[in-house]
């Protein structure tokens, strides 16, 4: 099992004896996502860990496990406060799910949604790992008016796509929350626009205008951070790529300020001082290139700027294990 990196709160079951693993992990699912029973498919020793983030509505963790099975009854709905729409992107691993009279099979970049509100049977047989979105279930239908019935409660959207677009969405709102957790609040938010395309492809519609924009935005941002140590990138080749026209490139970027060029420039600064500090010797020239700047002159200029020191400087300071804020 792969741990999704970034998510600053750890539980798992690695802290109890292995006899009290399943009571554990089900306290540790209860407590995290939603009231389950949980019993094991394998008779494999159990290990599981849940990684969770807080933003008040908005509750994103991942959970990697071994094989077992979880039910939610009616039992486990009557004793609950409030119900949560979840969506659930697959990483890695394959499942079985029950829910809301459809019967599906996960694999790895499918997204599912489930409802608090109705019973679920889901079971795996070998280890698993997702990552979960969960909200509560009046928002989502006040935010994107759903009716309560019409949820796409156990419906999938299929393998990558907008699924796999949200689970790297939130992996960096969490890594960010270590650092700004204000901002990483703020782009949780604004992350529920991305979940409500993905819920409204689910349930068979059209993401409205807004819902499309995120989903735009967040291709131009994955693209970007896919592709930043091209030299080559153009305003043409991005919009190309991620087909969308030009002035819509410039509306998602226009958040940060200083626009594109100040986003590629702080994507490759932040390259070339991870290179910098690594433990192999790289020519300042090899660094820049890996980095995507065109040339070794331009480079220097743009880190001196940035960090007040020349990249020779930095390497030797963040190499002499003094931490550069």
């Amino acid at each position: 099992m792969t741990a999704f990196e970034g998510f600053p709160e750890v539980a798992s079951t690695a802290e109890v004896p292995a006899r009290e693993a399943f009571g554990h992990w089900e306290q540790l699912v209860t407590g995290s996502l939603i009231e389950v029973s949980i019993a094991p498919t394998v008779p494999d020793a159990f290990e599981g860990q849940i990684r969770s983030s807080d933003f008040g509505d908005v509750v994103v963790g991942t959970v990697a496990a071994g094989g077992h099975e979880l039910r939610r009854t009616r039992r486990h709905i009557a004793r609950s406060s409030e119900p949560h729409i979840i969506g659930s992107v697959v990483l890695s691993g394959h499942a079985q799910v029950e829910h809301a009279g459809n019967s599906v099979a996960l694999a790895p970049g499918a997204m599912i949604f489930y409802d608090t509100a109705q019973p679920i049977r889901w079971r795996s047989d070998g280890p698993f790992e997702d990552l979960t979105i969960r909200v509560p279930r009046q928002r989502v239908v006040d935010y994107f008016g759903f009716r309560a019935d019409a949820l796409p409660a156990g419906r999938v959207v299929g393998e990558g796509g907008v699924g796999l677009m949200l689970a790297r969405f939130f992996q960096r709102v969490a890594q960010l929350q270590s650092t700004d957790p204000t901002a990483a609040a703020v782009l949780a938010a604004n992350g529920i626009d991305l979940l409500g395309a993905a819920a409204t492809i689910a349930a068979g519609g059209r993401p409205g205008r807004t819902q499309a924009g995120a989903v735009n935005g967040q291709h131009v941002l994955d693209y970007l951070h896919a592709n930043f140590t091209d030299p080559g990138l153009t305003v043409d080749r991005i919009a190309d790529a991620c087909r969308v026209s030009r002035r819509t490139l410039y509306r998602v970027v226009e958040e940060f300020e200083g626009g594109l060029g100040a986003m590629l420039r702080e994507l490759r600064l932040e390259r070339a001082r991870e290179l910098l500090a690594a433990a192999d010797f790289r020519s300042v020239a090899a660094v820049a290139c890996a980095s995507g700047f065109a040339t070794e002159r331009q480079f220097y200029r743009a880190f001196q700027a940035a960090m007040g020191m020349t990249p020779g400087e930095f390497r030797a300071i963040a190499r002499s294990g003094v931490h550069i804020g």
